[in-house]
């Protein structure tokens, strides 16, 4: 197994010297005509008895030499952009395959690309240090992966035994005033933590793929349902819908669809004024939520990520707007978020 430099040579030596050997004629032509031609006719004279004719030697071999040293560089000239457009697009077409390959992979899909065997020695040490770093990462993704699966499952029974048991506390006889604001205030907690559970065992679901059940579903008959579900929720909000097509369909899984415009919806609640405005926007392969707010812009940058919470004010644990950002990678579809009119609004987009 040779490097690249090696090869790079080797290619470039047998290219000039097979353009060399192909301009061997131009050699012969080039000293026939000027090197040999003044001795030529010099024999010619002698040996017919005639006078020596006028010859000029040193202008020929001067002429020659300038040819020959031309030929020579063209040859080199031509060896070096075959070298370069063809030769090295050769040499460098295992290094194009494994870039190739690697732009291909994601973490979630858990599979190690598989690198094709090159006799280049830099591209196999290449190859071989980035399968030995894809695996430490997916093992390491994995890990995590498999322990906020298991964790979240681990606390339903005990979170679910927790609020049972101040359930039967709170219809205790004999529960003073300040016992049962005790017991409300934990039975507040314990229902936060069933919510964060809920929440981080649906993006370890997403991430894992656990979602493959998809269908053909109408966007513009989900956002009806699911405000219909939500009318109490929203109280004194005003919801204004804009509904530009007569249906929407999209291929999707249904519960994680209905989750999506959920979590939006209930963002924007949250996220609100008193008296304030909620807009759904329905267009070709685009769904608008928009929201009135006294906050100013959010951090497009830090917006979907994990327990971010823009606002103290507000209660949540901050996986609403990574749900639905998880939601929208996993079905291939766009989510961005935008500032107008002091208004949030997040945009989700459609392939065709």
């Amino acid at each position: 197994m040779k490097s690249l430099l090696q090869k790079s040579l080797a290619k470039f030596t047998a290219c000039t010297v097979i353009i060399l050997l192909l301009a061997t004629p131009l050699f012969y032509l080039l000293t026939k005509h000027f090197y040999a031609e003044d001795i030529r006719e010099v024999i010619e004279a002698v040996q017919s008895g005639a006078s020596l004719p006028k010859t000029d030697l040193e202008q020929d071999i001067i002429a020659g030499i300038a040819l020959q040293f031309g030929l020579i560089m063209g040859a080199l000239l031509v060896s070096l952009i075959l070298m370069v457009r063809l030769i090295s697009k050769q040499l460098w077409a295992p290094f194009d395959d494994t870039l190739r390959r690697i732009e291909l992979f994601s973490l979630e899909s858990e599979k190690l690309p598989q690198f094709t065997n090159s006799n280049i020695k830099e591209f196999n040490r290449l190859n071989i240090v980035l399968t030995r770093l894809i695996e430490n990462n997916l093992r390491s993704y994995k890990t995590q992966k498999e322990f906020t699966e298991n964790a979240s499952h681990e606390l339903q029974t005990p979170l679910a035994v927790f609020q049972t048991k101040l359930d039967l506390m709170l219809q205790q006889p004999d529960l003073t005033e300040q016992q049962a604001e005790i017991v409300q205030s934990l039975y507040e907690v314990s229902a936060r933590l069933t919510r964060l559970n809920k929440n981080l065992l649906l993006l370890a679901k997403i991430d894992n793929r656990q979602y493959k059940e998809m269908e053909l579903i109408d966007l513009v008959q989900m956002i009806e349902k699911v405000l219909s579900l939500l009318s109490g929720f929203t109280q004194e909000i005003t919801i204004r819908e804009e509904i530009q097509v007569a249906s929407l369909l999209v291929q999707a899984n249904r519960a994680l669809l209905e989750s999506l415009i959920n979590n939006l919806v209930v963002n924007a609640v949250r996220h609100n004024i008193a008296n304030g405005e909620i807009s759904i926007i329905i267009k070709p392969n685009l769904l608008i939520i928009s929201n009135t707010s006294s906050e100013g812009m959010l951090n497009k940058e830090s917006v979907f990520e994990r327990f971010h919470n823009p606002s103290e004010k507000i209660k949540g644990n901050g996986l609403g707007l990574a749900i639905a950002k998880a939601i929208c990678n996993l079905h291939g579809w766009e989510i961005e978020y935008q500032y107008k009119s002091e208004r949030h609004e997040f945009i989700v987009s459609f392939p065709n």
